[in-house]
């Protein structure tokens, strides 16, 4: 018995390693059709590569740049792909091939003109040569830029230095966004230094330089009010008696806010909100035709070093002070009344109530920020984004999401900037304005290799200056002319005393010669070229539709169609694409089997919406009359009486392979979705899934080789999909599967 068991086993290895040789022989004689397959495999996918920039460039993106994310558009795809191929059974199965012909033709005339008429641009338009944008004049006002105001305009001090401490002044002016004088002001100083920080505020301009706070008008600059930071009381005008209030330690800075414009001497106005020294945020009641204040509530605010140096600071809205500074920024909510201490019967020492933070952020000591603003979002006109710049050239970004009441609103960081690895630091200056009138506000950033505009919601970089802007400059722009402004050198006054000059600069764009230009320049020759080139491939299908015009066509349509959705969806949405498709391929080839019926409708109609390869030479696709459907075995009639008919031989035709374009079609999506959404090494990762679709390729060609049709899509999409993850991990991290999905 072991020994029949033995031989048993022997013969079924036997069996096993002459069914491998058998396969093996098989792939050996079908290797003429899979690598001249495997070949269109990578033609037709590289020619998509070859047009992606020409596409994203002029926005052709089926469904908009706002439609990349967004999920119900591939849940549209899926819809139509089941409809199209429910109306062509339907339609052979009525005998109406001409229809299903002549529809086609019409459709792969259109996907053809895809790839022929931005082809023929791409190699016969030459590049526009960008001339480069110059600064022009330059002037130097001898005043220091204190902070620069929402509506763009700019607060300046000059600090007259005297002979005396006590008989310091200031003057504080408004200029306009061409820098001319809109009002000014000079102010005493003493007891304190002759140097201020500046919070703009809904009704005017609160100043502070540690001793007073002044409040101006926004428009006239009208001295409003002054308040003390200490005891005026009984002050006898000396610098030996100034004697701080109980509650203040030093002003950093200040923001008045009007709560009762109207009223009688000494009835409630508003309060003074003061950031102090001491890392404490105070509130002090004002009152109508007085100076005085009163204390009125106290909190500590975050570690921000707010003592060192303001990059920003401004009332965002009734309630809410919005603080940057290079340690980071906050959102803090204005509040009346500060909570007294509920964690026990005792308060600790020094205890003080917190303040309510909407948002705060906190940069790492190493990078610090160099560069903040406020500015409108370039995917919704109704959203603005808060935007810090850092030392390393780290741009981060959040939305303000003033819909959200509780607690106080929401700050969610923007994941569709990918602001990580694109800039050299240090940020100068992030700004938004818009420069051809066209479509809102363009983002402009300004680092260590220039000036960046960057357009639209896709934010393509159509213009870029090779300037270097100082830190803390301002760029703005009235129509073409754009100005920049930075802090000069430093000019010696009295007392070895320092002042500070702005340098401004201004030059015009010239809007013919001076955009990036980015593969579309329409050209009429280069478009009738490629119409004329599509309308004879289509004449020849017409009229011989051999397998090397089918697949001509079949390569340019497919990269057509690559292209045309790989631009239209983030890889993300690509792969849910592409698992719901393989399924269903799965599917309509095993179980329903509805695919062979198309595809053997689509061969005998000799439609590029299959690509061939010939097995042996000679193969004429003219004379291919055999479905791909599996041979069934018949039956020999029992009873039949009748004799066998006579059999006229005929010569065995040609062997060809087959493979739908849509088993291309899908990977070369991902690819080029890879190029077009992934800025950094996205080549890189569009490459290696083009290396996984090849492996799945091969995997389903020693299926293919034992002679069943197979569906394609489980395998090319699987292995595609692979690769982009693996490639992705190695050359980007996480970054390449962020995407901002939605429905």
């Amino acid at each position: 018995m072991a020994e029949a068991a033995s031989e048993d086993n022997i013969k079924r290895v036997e069996r096993e390693l002459a069914k491998e040789d058998r396969l093996l022989n098989k792939m050996i004689e079908q290797a003429p059709g899979m690598l001249g397959m495997a070949f269109m495999f990578i033609i037709t996918i590289l020619m998509g590569v070859w047009l992606q920039p020409w596409f994203d460039s002029a926005g052709l993106q089926a469904f908009g740049e706002s439609g990349s994310t967004q999920a119900r558009w591939v849940g549209l795809q899926l819809a139509s792909i089941f409809a199209f191929t429910f109306v062509i059974l339907w339609l052979a199965k009525k005998h109406m091939q001409h229809i299903i012909k002549y529809g086609l033709m019409f459709v792969l005339f259109l996907a053809l003109c895809y790839t022929t008429v931005p082809g023929a641009h791409i190699l016969l338009v030459p590049e526009v040569e960008t001339e480069p944008f110059v600064f022009t004049d330059s002037q130097e006002i001898e005043e220091e830029m204190v902070s620069m105001n929402t509506d763009g305009t700019m607060i300046t001090q000059i600090i007259n230095w005297t002979d005396n401490y006590s008989n310091h002044t200031f003057v504080i002016s408004k200029r306009a966004t061409d820098t001319s004088l809109d009002w000014s002001f000079e102010i005493k100083s003493f007891p304190g230094e002759p140097m201020i920080n500046v919070v703009e505020g809904e009704h005017s301009y609160t100043a502070t330089n540690g001793a007073w706070i002044w409040s101006f008008e926004k428009s006239t600059g009208e001295l409003l009010n002054q308040y003390a930071c200490f005891d005026n009381q009984n002050w006898n005008g000396t610098l030996e008696d100034v004697k701080p209030l109980q509650d203040i330690d030093g002003c950093i800075a200040a923001l008045e806010i009007v709560e009762n414009p109207d009223g009688d001497f000494e009835q409630s106005k508003g309060a003074l909100y003061i950031t102090t020294g001491g890392n404490e945020l105070v509130r002090r009641n004002t009152f109508h035709d007085t100076n005085i204040t009163a204390g009125q509530a106290k909190w500590s605010y975050p570690q921000l070093q707010m003592n060192e140096k303001f990059l920003h600071a401004s009332q965002y809205d009734d309630d809410s002070l919005i603080i940057a500074t290079p340690s980071g920024a906050t959102m803090i909510k204005l509040e009346e009344y500060s909570e007294s201490y509920s964690e026990g019967p005792v308060t600790p020492p020094g205890w003080i109530d917190e303040c309510a933070v909407e948002w705060l952020y906190q940069t790492d000591v190493s990078n610090p920020v160099t560069a903040f603003n406020i500015v409108s979002s370039p995917w919704d006109d109704d959203e603005q984004l808060v935007m810090l710049g850092h030392s390393d050239g780290l741009i981060k970004s959040w939305i303000i999401d003033e819909e959200v009441e509780e607690p106080f609103g929401t700050f969610e960081e923007e994941d569709r900037f990918l602001g990580d690895d694109v800039f050299e630091g240090p940020i100068s200056a992030i700004e938004s304005f818009d420069l051809d009138g066209e479509n809102g506000n363009e983002l402009w950033i300004a680092d260590a290799d220039g000036i960046h505009g960057l357009f639209y919601s896709s934010l393509i970089e159509y213009a870029t200056f090779d300037i270097v802007l100082d830190n803390d400059s301002k760029l703005s722009a009235d129509g073409f002319e754009i100005q920049a402004i930075s802090v000069g050198g430093l000019e010696e006054a009295q007392w070895a005393h320092d002042n500070y000059s702005m340098v401004v600069v201004t030059g015009v764009f010239d809007e013919d010669t001076m955009y990036n230009s980015y593969g579309i320049q329409w050209d009429d020759t280069a478009f009738f070229l490629g119409i004329g080139l599509s309308i004879i491939l289509m004449a020849a299908l017409i009229i011989r539709p051999e397998w090397y015009v089918v697949n001509t066509v079949g390569v340019l349509v497919g990269a057509g169609v690559i292209v045309m959705l790989g631009v239209t969806f983030v890889p993300t949405l690509i792969v849910i694409f592409m698992i719901l498709a393989a399924i269903y391929d799965a599917w309509a080839v095993y179980r329903s089997k509805h695919m062979l019926d198309l595809a053997d409708t689509m061969i005998g109609l000799n439609l590029p919406i299959l690509l061939v390869a010939p097995q042996e030479s000679g193969y004429s696709m003219l004379d291919e009359k055999d479905s791909i459907r599996p041979p069934e075995s018949s039956e020999n009639k029992v009873g039949s009486t009748s004799p066998p008919a006579k059999m006229k031989k005929r010569k065995k035709p040609k062997e060809a392979m087959f493979m739908g374009l849509g088993d291309v079609i899908f990977p070369g999506m991902l690819v080029v979705s890879c190029v077009n959404s992934i800025s950094t090494d996205g080549l890189a990762v569009g490459i290696s899934a083009l290396i996984g679709g090849l492996i799945g390729y091969f995997v389903l060609m020693g299926y293919v080789a034992s002679g069943r049709p197979q569906a394609g899509l489980p395998l090319l999409n699987g292995g595609a999909i692979l690769g982009y993850i693996v490639g992705g991990l190695i050359f980007v991290g996480s970054a390449a599967f962020s995407f901002g999905i939605s429905l």
